[in-house]
């Protein structure tokens, strides 16, 4: 199978275009003259011809009128020079003779005396005071030509007296058809030629962007996503380098998430990894404590048993944490969202919780400036970012003691809703509130203290609140302040998830 390029293959369309239909013209006209109908060029053919060339004869003449003006008659006879001699051969091979007058003189002749007479008998005076005429009369064919330009005039007597031995010549096949060929293959070179431009120009314009694309391409697969395709114009190859672009976009986008990913998946199997091994470790050294008789006495065994119960209690809390993470991260999880007022649901929780909160010497303080703030809420998920957040002030605070200011303001014409949790701990470093809700994030970077904190109880809130069209964010205001913004009802109908 021959395989030719895109240049080729336009060129080659363009040409057969054209040369199809001419040779399946022309073999339309051969089989046609093989055919009863080809009579009818024999018939067109007989309007061009007679026994003595009469019809050539004249086209001859006439089309050498102006070399008659031009000629040099002093010499009276054909020169050498060109069109003359072939005038005069012309007509002498299809049996003429010929005798030229200007302005009354005979400047030229082959005619002999008897030629004459026979032409006299055959038109009479005529010869003499006709301006035109054509005469035949048994073999001899008489032709005249007058022509005028200015006050000169020039007359051509041609005599075919029919005793020469010559073919009949057609001036069909000669003439008409001769410049028909030449502008046949004239108008195939113009077509051939128009046919280089046009394909090099149309296929300039295809081959110019493929290129492009092609270029692209590569600069992908050796893993250059920042390679941008210049292509401006606006046509149908723009669209699609348009779409490349794009294309690459979202693949350098796809690749810097799947990137983040791949570290989150990391940081979060170094983070269980450790947070599980740290408990482990401490559960099988009081273990091994109790089995080895080290805890000698009941009092010993009882806080060497204890001990394991918060291990294990640290445990369990580790691993609900992260199942309760990958339940929230799945996009398949839907929350029950149902209107609700943001100032009941946190007056009831508190109320729920005193008696933990003076347990854990937590005292709280509600801050309200309106009656209601309605909102769209998943009750149980959100009961879970207020455990979150008080769990985070116990775990990290530096004091015996908490205090904790919770407040509501409406804001944006009360279309959000801005719930600032705020205490009174140490804060955090300001580099490190950015990634303060990332899973497995502390500001302390050895992780020594595990028993502190998984780490996660920030993430689990910040999808929680993503789950509910809100955004959150921590800064320091005397302590550490989490600032999380919902969108009030009638503009939360659904969970918008990441």
């Amino acid at each position: 199978m021959i395989h030719m390029t895109l240049k080729r293959k336009i060129q080659l369309s363009n040409l057969l275009m054209v040369l199809i239909p001419i040779v399946l013209s022309l073999m339309g006209v051969f089989l046609i003259m093989k055919t009863s109908m080809g009579s009818y060029w024999n018939t067109l053919e007989t309007m061009y011809i007679n026994e003595n060339g009469l019809q050539s004869a004249q086209s001859l003449i006439y089309t050498y009128k102006m070399e008659l003006w031009d000629h040099d008659w002093g010499g009276r006879e054909f020169e050498p020079n060109g069109d003359m001699t072939n005038l005069e051969e012309t007509l002498a091979a299809m049996g003429y003779y010929v005798r030229i007058k200007m302005n009354g003189e005979v400047v030229y002749t082959t005619i002999s005396e008897e030629d004459i007479q026979a032409a006299e008998q055959v038109v009479g005076d005529a010869l003499y005071t006709a301006k035109s005429l054509t005469a035949c009369e048994g073999d001899l064919t008489v032709i005249k030509y007058t022509f005028y330009r200015d006050e000169d005039v020039c007359s051509l007597i041609a005599v075919n007296n029919g005793r020469a031995d010559l073919a009949s010549r057609s001036y069909l096949r000669e003439y008409i058809l001769k410049y028909l060929l030449i502008l046949a293959f004239l108008f195939i070179g113009l077509v051939e030629l128009a046919n280089l431009a046009l394909s090099r120009w149309i296929s300039r314009s295809v081959l110019e962007p493929l290129k492009e694309l092609s270029a692209g391409a590569r600069e992908i697969r050796n893993g250059n996503l920042d390679h941008r395709i210049a292509y401006g114009k606006q046509d149908e190859f723009g669209e699609v380098c348009r779409d490349f672009n794009e294309m690459r976009g979202y693949l350098k986008q796809s690749v810097k998430q799947r990137q983040e990913f791949e570290k989150r998946r990391r940081e979060l199997i170094t983070g269980v990894s450790h947070d599980l091994r740290t408990p482990l470790t401490s559960i099988r050294g009081y273990l091994e404590g109790l089995l080895e008789g080290i805890a000698a006495t009941p009092e010993m065994r009882e806080r060497y048993l204890k001990a394991i119960q918060t291990r294990t209690g640290d445990l369990e809390r580790l691993v609900e944490s992260l199942s309760v993470y990958n339940r929230l991260e799945n996009e398949t999880f839907q929350y029950q969202l149902e209107p609700a007022d943001m100032r009941a649901f946190l007056e009831q929780y508190v109320e729920s919780n005193g008696e933990q909160f003076r347990r854990d010497h937590v005292t709280v303080r509600l801050r309200f400036r309106e009656k209601r703030y309605p909102v769209m809420l998943d009750g149980n998920e959100w009961k879970r970012v207020m455990d979150n957040l008080f769990a985070n002030t116990v775990r990290y605070r530096e004091k015996e003691t908490s205090a904790v200011t919770i407040s509501l303001e409406s804001r944006n014409r009360r279309l959000k809703l801005e719930l600032t949790f705020a205490d009174d701990g140490p804060g955090v470093p300001e580099e490190s509130l950015g990634r303060l809700f990332d899973h497995f994030y502390r500001t302390d970077e050895a992780r020594t203290h595990s028993g502190e904190g998984s780490g996660i109880g920030l993430a689990v809130v910040m999808e929680i609140v993503k789950g509910h069209g809100g955004t959150v964010r921590a800064e320091n205001r005397k302590g550490l302040a989490v600032v999380l913004t919902l969108p009030m009802e009638g503009g939360a109908k659904e969970a918008v998830r990441k």
